[in-house]
């Protein structure tokens, strides 16, 4: 009699590779990864940070009126940073990392003229702060003072614009100082110029129009460049006669 029983199917066990895709998948939504949309929360939470801390003041703030303005629940603000002073950090990231590629696009086609590299970079930062008056409120005011973490980021991003500053310069001024002179000390001395300059004109509502910031701000930059021109001339001929 023949044998009609019908032979058990085996289910085939996934592999690794394949268990792990759609486990993948099951982290997605409408085919984004959970990466990418926690990192599409976080730049929420830095544009709102700007918003309510360029506006109202961070003092003036809470992590509640920061949720409520980038749309997201305070589990989520959780996620990406541990407080305030930490959005503000990202911020203040943020807000110079935008600064600084403006101020660089400026530059393209002037490395071969420091004076003209110096009016392109000052008149692109004095544009970028009054463009987006929050940015110049949360870099010349809010920043100021909050904690010691908060003061040490501020010294290295000025510490990060010297360093640059003397790179751009280099060829044409900084690279053959005499001594005492100091690259790093001058490139300092620049900065606590434009920096000064640009706060007081935050605090007064940047009343004077950019075309006379520009113009003093850059006849500051351009008297110590062509004066430390001369003494690089005089210390090169003073040299090449003493051999």
């Amino acid at each position: 009699m023949e044998d009609k029983t019908v032979p058990e199917k085996k289910t085939p066990t996934p592999d690794k590779t394949t268990a792990a895709k759609h486990g993948d998948q099951g982290r997605r939504y409408r085919g984004v990864s959970e990466e990418v949309r926690r990192a599409e929360r976080r730049q929420r939470f830095i544009e709102a940070g700007l918003d309510v801390f360029g506006v109202r003041g961070y003092h003036s703030s809470t992590v509640r009126s920061i949720c409520a303005s980038a749309g997201l629940t305070e589990r989520y603000f959780y996620e990406s940073f541990e407080n305030s002073e930490d959005l503000l950090c990202g911020v203040y990231v943020f807000c110079i990392q935008r600064l600084r590629e403006r101020v660089l696009a400026s530059l393209i086609g002037q490395q071969d003229d420091i004076e003209a590299m110096a009016k392109q970079a000052l008149r692109a930062f004095f544009e970028s702060l009054r463009d987006d008056p929050r940015i110049a409120r949360l870099l010349f005011i809010e920043v100021l003072g909050v904690s010691e973490r908060v003061d040490t980021m501020y010294r290295i991003t000025v510490e990060d614009f010297a360093n640059l500053l003397i790179r751009l310069s280099e060829p044409l001024v900084m690279g053959n100082l005499p001594a005492p002179l100091e690259a790093e000390l001058v490139a300092n001395g620049l900065l606590g110029s434009i920096i000064a300059t640009a706060s007081r004109w935050v605090l007064l509502g940047f009343n004077t129009p950019i075309d006379a910031m520009v113009i003093n701000v850059h006849a500051i930059f351009v008297g110590v460049v062509r004066h430390l021109v001369q003494i690089s001339e005089v210390a090169a001929r003073t040299a090449s006669a003493s051999e």
